[in-house]
């Protein structure tokens, strides 16, 4: 795990190789048993994806969290707090008392426009199979211009209210874990 706090152009922190291997093996397994599950994100209401697919996994798992690794594997971000400190808004994550975690897939064609989430702290890690059989599929902060290097098995974690979206996706096999941090909710 290589963690990096970042000041420009605003306030976030990226953590590179973020799971373990076991972890990230366990979280493989479990997307590819959601996979026929993921819904069209338009089709559930929201007017921002372009084809993209996604799980509320506190929904789907709202009977037995612990059915779920990757909503146990998540909770590793409160066991790092300290690593994060460097970064001054993530002083909120010790704060939240709830929190939300929902996957999503990125099929051929698919995007997601700029918007902006209704939580404290956003965290998006970034999924795919090596060899990478896609182009495109880009975090995106729009009003800064910025294109964070986000490899597989990455969590950026970033101030809710900053605009961002995914570039439009060429090919196959990206996925997003989303993660949305809460205070006094």
């Amino acid at each position: 795990m290589r963690i990096i706090n970042l000041t420009v152009p605003f306030n976030h922190t990226i953590i590179y190789d973020y799971y373990s291997p076991r972890d990230e093996s366990l979280i493989w397994k479990e997307l590819n048993e959601l996979s026929p599950v993921l819904a069209d994100k338009r089709a559930t209401g929201d007017p921002r994806s372009n084809g993209m697919l996604g799980l509320s996994l506190d929904w789907y798992y709202k009977d037995d969290r612990t059915k779920s690794h990757t909503l146990q594997a998540n909770r590793l971000i409160y066991s790092i707090t300290d690593e994060l400190k460097e970064n001054p808004f993530m002083k909120y994550l010790d704060m939240a008392n709830e929190d939300l975690t929902q996957v999503n897939y990125y099929p051929d064609g698919s995007s997601y426009a700029h918007h902006a989430d209704h939580a404290t702290i956003s965290a998006v890690t970034t999924f795919w199979k090596v060899p990478k059989e896609f182009t495109g599929g880009e975090l995106k902060f729009p009003e800064y211009e910025y294109t964070p290097h986000m490899d597989n098995n990455t969590i950026i974690l970033f101030p809710s209210f900053e605009q961002h979206e995914v570039s439009t996706v060429i090919g196959k096999g990206r996925f997003s874990i989303n993660q949305f941090y809460f205070i006094n909710r």
